[in-house]
């Protein structure tokens, strides 16, 4: 690759060579270099790490909000990839295509900032979700989950409290349940925890279920700055993600869109799911889904107004 004098970054990537050969290309996208710094930082950061196995024995009980049997449709029109984006790949699963550097470059971003962050502990888990679906009206609950119970307070003044059962309150992660407080003996390396998390799926289906299972760890369980940090890391380096600037969520937030899309019929789900994220912070404002065979109708539309620490139900 020529420059305006000499090329001063090592272009170490699969590709590489063809771009060099492909003769002269405009200056690297400032985007590209920030993503190879975030790659060398997770990589320093990974050898550093030590992993800590997850326990095997579990019940679960949360239901998954990004689960498919449960999906909470959600989202306006899918926005077309910004223009300019760049498109460096990063390492892929299988055959699917990987994510664009710029979405590597979100979450690594993302994970960054989670990772300096901090947060105090707490009997509750508190979820304030604007939910709307096609043909219905939107309604706003909040959501309380303890160890051992759930609470959930409706929109119409209803309260709804379930118990849950020995062993108190579980999530899915890969093909095993993990109870509340094991979330903090999954691993913290990213090779890790994708191998956790993409236990018993294959190909596009494990990169498929990292992903959901990622989004409702980040949004429905009391993760650790630590491990939230690991899961954007994870996703950094899972294929199919794109990346849309300034999207309003459906609270009238600006954040950025993140497109996944599924293999045809995965979960027996006819939606294509897209986040809206706030890179300030890491917090995933939104669920959205389109539907798969018309990217122009919206389907539904999950707002998270509230997702973290609560001392008790009010």
């Amino acid at each position: 690759m020529t420059h305006k004098d000499q090329d001063i970054h090592v272009l170490d990537f699969p590709g590489a060579t063809a771009l060099k050969d492909a003769g002269r290309t405009e200056p690297p996208d400032p985007a590209v270099l920030a993503t190879a710094q975030s790659l060398v930082r997770r990589a320093i950061a990974a050898d550093a790490e030590h992993a800590v196995p997850a326990t095997a024995s579990d019940t679960v009980v949360v239901a998954p909000r990004f689960g498919r049997r449960r999906l909470v449709a959600c989202a306006a029109a899918v926005a077309a990839v910004a223009a300019g984006v760049a498109v460096l790949p990063v390492v892929g699963v299988g055959s699917d295509p990987a994510a664009s550097a710029s979405a590597a470059d979100l979450f690594n971003t993302m994970a960054d900032r989670a990772a300096s962050g901090s947060q105090r502990s707490a009997p509750y888990w508190k979820t304030t979700v604007r939910t709307w679906v096609e043909g219905d009206k939107p309604h706003t609950d909040n959501t309380y989950l303890s160890r051992s119970k759930l609470v959930i307070k409706t929109q119409n003044g209803r309260t709804v409290t379930k118990k849950a059962p020995p062993g108190g309150v579980r999530w899915m992660v890969g093909n095993r349940q993990v109870s509340w407080d094991a979330l903090d003996k999954l691993p913290t390396r990213p090779d890790a925890l994708r191998r956790v998390l993409s236990a018993g799926a294959e190909g596009s289906a494990a990169a498929e279920q990292t992903v959901r299972q990622s989004g409702e760890l980040l949004t429905e369980a009391p993760v650790s700055p630590r491990l939230r940090a690991t899961l954007f890391r994870v996703l950094a380096d899972t294929p199919g993600a794109k990346v849309t600037e300034r999207v309003k969520d459906g609270a009238g937030r600006i954040g950025t869109e993140i497109s996944w899309r599924w293999s045809k019929n995965f979960d027996h789900s006819p939606h294509s799911p897209n986040w809206i994220v706030r890179p300030s912070d890491g917090q995933i404002l939104e669920c959205n889904n389109v539907w798969e065979d018309d990217p122009e109708r919206m389907a539904g539309r999950s707002t998270y107004l509230y997702t973290g620490p609560a001392d008790s139900v009010g």
